[in-house]
């Protein structure tokens, strides 16, 4: 049985995925994914990207390329784009090829291998990923906190009260894999395992490694940033 390989947000980080990869080994018939985040920030965003793509690897939608992808799509009409880039996401735009862009507008909000799911940001109880509102589709890319009555909260909004979505996800739409909202170490909750350990802000890039796609059996691979 082949394995299922989960990569935390890369942002550019090319060189750590790189000896990430290597250090895992995957073998050809190995599902290889991407919390998304793959891109900005990082030194090696058009870099990561190829690699991405030349090795198959596939990745959900996360916050960053879901705004590239909208900024792209309001440069085709005549008004002023509303969307503000800033100089490290203006450079990926202008070196970005078709090959690049038709990736980025094909990565999925969420990939279900047996019962794991992969989401970039989270999710809330009430929410089902085959019947999602506009709303809740951005919600999903976005999503760290809720108050105490599980409203979403935007970035910043959040207090001493908040409570992390994970926390008191029920488990109904799959064991969550996800990235986003990045901590020193792996955030285990009940339902759930966040794999953003910060590297492109100088921590460690994790991976995980599912045997048998079984969510009770994986080992964790890390490389600490360059």
């Amino acid at each position: 049985m082949n394995k299922l390989i989960i990569y935390g947000d890369i942002h550019g980080c090319y060189d750590e995925l790189f000896s990430l990869r290597n250090k895992i080994n995957p073998q050809e018939d190995d599902i290889e994914v991407c919390v998304g985040d793959i891109i900005t920030k990082g030194k090696h965003s058009i870099k990561t990207l190829d690699f991405i793509i030349a090795n198959n690897i596939k990745s959900v939608l996360g916050n960053h390329e879901d705004k590239i992808i909208r900024y792209l799509n309001h440069q085709k009409s005549n008004k002023k784009n509303p969307i503000q880039l800033d100089n490290d996401e203006q450079s990926i735009v202008d070196n970005l090829s078709q090959k690049h862009i038709e990736f980025l507008q094909n990565m999925p909000l969420f990939l279900r291998f047996g019962e794991i799911t992969v989401v970039h940001g989270g999710l809330q109880n009430y929410m089902n990923l085959d019947d999602l509102s506009k709303k809740d589709y951005q919600k999903i890319l976005r999503m760290r906190y809720l108050d105490q009555n599980g409203n979403y909260l935007t970035l910043g909004q959040e207090d001493d009260n908040s409570v992390f979505w994970a926390d008191i996800y029920d488990g109904n739409q799959g064991f969550i894999i996800y990235g986003h909202q990045w901590s020193q170490e792996i955030r285990k909750s009940k339902f759930a395992l966040g794999i953003d350990t910060g590297c492109v802000y100088g921590n460690k890039l994790t991976a995980l490694v599912f045997e048998n796609v079984d969510i009770w059996d994986y080992n964790i691979y890390q490389v600490s940033k360059v």
